[in-house]
C-alpha cells in the first residue's frame, strides 16, 4: 500500500465521516426536517421562544448552521455560543453580535436603543433572532434576562424570536419554580433523538454517496452493529464508521465488516448503546478537538502503561495511521517553543509500532506529511514537544539527515547509549 491514501483507496473525494458540523452532509431525517420546519414556523409566525434539546452529538449545531443559512438574508441573527456570561455581558454580547454599537453601559439606555432597532427592523419586514447554543450553561439570571427581552413587543406583535438550544438538562431546569414564567412562554419545543437503525443505515449510505460514492462496502449487518454501538448518535456513528473504514484500509479490504467495527470501538470511549458524549460545543470547530481530547487522554494512559511494561503493544497495531490522523487537536501554527526532555540519559530510539506511520513537518496532524514509514523502522529521537491538548510528539532524524515529527503513541521509545539505527 505504501503511500496510498485512505480516501484514494476507497475512491472517495473527501472524508464521509468528518466530525465538524457540515451543512453539505446534513442528513435530512424526518425528525431533523421537522425541527427545521418548526423553527421556520416560529420565526415566520413571530412566536417568542423556541427550545431545541438533544444529547451531545445528535446534530443540534448542524441544524443551527442550516437554519442560519436559510435566514441570514432575511433576518438579523445574534448567535451566542459562550453562554457562561453575566446577564449584563449577555445583553452586551447580543448587541455586539447584531452590530449595535453604543457608548453607554446604562442598561435602560441599552434596552431603549435595542427596542428602536427591533421596531425599525420590524417595519422593514426583517426578523431579529437570538440563538443561544449550549443554553444549559446559562445562569438563571441570563434566562430571566432573555425573558425580559422577549417582553419587547408592540401591541400587534413580538419583535424578537429567541431560540434556546441545549442538552436535556435545560428542559429539566425550565420546569423549576424560578423559571416557570419563561417555560410558559416557550411555544415551540423539539427534541433531537438518536437515529433509528433504519435511519442509521440510510445516514451511512447518504454520507458515503455525498463523499463521492467510492468503493467502500458496508453491508446491513455492519450498519446494524454500528447503530447498536453508537446508540444512533450521529457523532458516534461518524467516529465508529470512520475508524472501521481506516482499519479495513489497513487490512486492504474494501468490505467493512463487523470485525472492523468491533476493532474500531475498542478505542472509542462511550460507544455503548444509548450513551452520548457529554461534551460541550464551545465553537463549531472545537467539537472535533474536544472529542479527540477524550481519545488523547486514553492514549496518554496507554503510553504510561506502555512505558511501564516496555513491551511491544499489540492492541494498537491494527489502528495504523488512523490514530495519528484523528487523535491530536489541530493546531494551525507550528509550535514556537519546543522543550527537550533531558530526563533520558544517552540517546533515545523511536521504533514505529503501527503498520504505516506518517512523519510530519511539524508536530500537528494539520502539518504536511514528509514521509510514510513502516512498522519496525527505528529513528534517533532529537527532541519532543507536548501540545496544549496533551498529545506528545517526537522529533526524529531519518537516515538522510532530515528531521521530522511523529506522534508519540505510534512509536515505542527506548534509551540507547550506542548510536545504532
Amino acid at each position: 500500500m505504501g503511500h496510498m491514501d485512505y480516501l484514494d483507496f476507497f475512491n472517495l473525494s473527501e472524508d464521509p465521516f468528518g466530525l465538524t458540523p457540515d451543512s453539505h452532509y446534513f442528513y435530512p431525517s424526518k425528525m431533523h426536517n421537522d425541527v427545521l420546519a418548526s423553527l421556520d414556523y416560529a420565526v415566520e409566525q413571530k412566536e417568542g421562544f423556541s427550545l431545541i434539546v438533544g444529547e451531545p452529538g445528535t446534530g443540534k449545531t448542524t441544524i443551527l448552521k442550516i437554519f442560519i443559512d436559510r435566514w441570514k438574508e432575511r433576518a438579523e441573527i445574534a448567535l451566542i455560543i459562550t453562554p457562561r456570561l453575566s446577564p449584563e455581558e449577555l445583553l452586551q454580547a447580543i448587541l455586539d453580535d447584531l452590530s449595535i454599537h453604543i457608548e453607554t453601559t446604562n442598561k435602560n439606555e441599552l434596552i431603549k436603543v435595542f427596542r428602536d432597532f427591533l421596531i425599525n427592523h420590524s417595519l422593514a419586514g426583517r426578523r431579529v433572532i437570538i440563538i443561544v447554543d449550549e443554553a444549559q450553561n446559562l445562569s438563571d439570571g441570563c434566562l430571566e434576562e432573555l425573558r425580559l427581552l422577549s417582553n419587547l413587543e408592540t401591541e400587534k406583535e413580538k419583535l424578537l424570536q429567541i431560540i434556546l438550544v441545549g442538552q436535556p438538562e435545560l428542559q429539566r431546569r425550565l420546569h423549576s419554580e424560578g423559571l416557570r414564567q419563561l417555560d410558559q412562554r416557550i411555544s415551540i419545543r423539539a427534541t433531537l433523538r438518536p437515529l433509528t437503525a433504519a435511519e442509521t443505515s440510510d445516514y451511512i449510505s447518504f454520507r458515503l454517496i455525498k463523499a463521492g460514492k467510492g468503493s467502500a462496502i458496508l453491508d446491513d449487518k455492519t450498519k446494524k452493529l454500528i447503530h447498536k454501538l453508537s446508540g444512533g448518535v450521529p457523532r458516534l456513528i461518524n467516529l465508529t464508521a470512520s475508524r472501521a473504514m481506516m482499519i479495513a484500509y489497513i487490512g486492504a479490504s474494501h468490505h467493512i465488516r463487523k470485525r472492523h467495527v468491533l476493532d474500531a470501538v475498542k478505542h472509542i470511549p462511550d460507544t455503548r448503546p444509548k450513551m452520548g458524549f457529554r461534551i460541550s460545543t464551545l465553537r463549531y470547530t472545537v467539537i472535533a478537538i474536544i472529542l479527540i481530547g477524550t481519545v488523547s487522554a486514553l492514549l496518554v494512559g496507554y503510553n504510561i502503561l506502555q512505558r511501564s511494561n516496555d513491551s511491544s503493544p499489540t492492541s494498537m497495531k491494527t489502528m495504523g495511521p488512523y490514530h495519528e490522523e484523528k487523535a491530536a487537536p489541530p493546531s494551525v501554527n507550528p509550535p514556537i517553543s519546543v522543550k527537550p526532555d533531558n530526563s533520558a540519559s544517552g540517546q533515545r530510539i523511536a521504533t514505529v509500532t503501527v503498520r504505516a506511520a506518517r512523519l510530519r513537518e511539524w508536530p500537528s496532524v494539520q502539518a504536511g506529511i514528509a514521509s510514510v514509514v513502516s512498522e519496525g523502522e527505528s529513528f534517533e529521537v532529537t527532541d519532543e514537544w507536548t501540545a496544549s491538548g496533551g498529545s506528545k510528539w517526537y522529533k526524529v532524524r531519518i537516515p538522510n539527515g532530515g528531521e521530522y515529527w511523529i506522534a508519540s503513541y505510534i512509536v515505542s521509545v527506548s534509551s540507547s547509549l550506542s548510536k545504532s539505527h
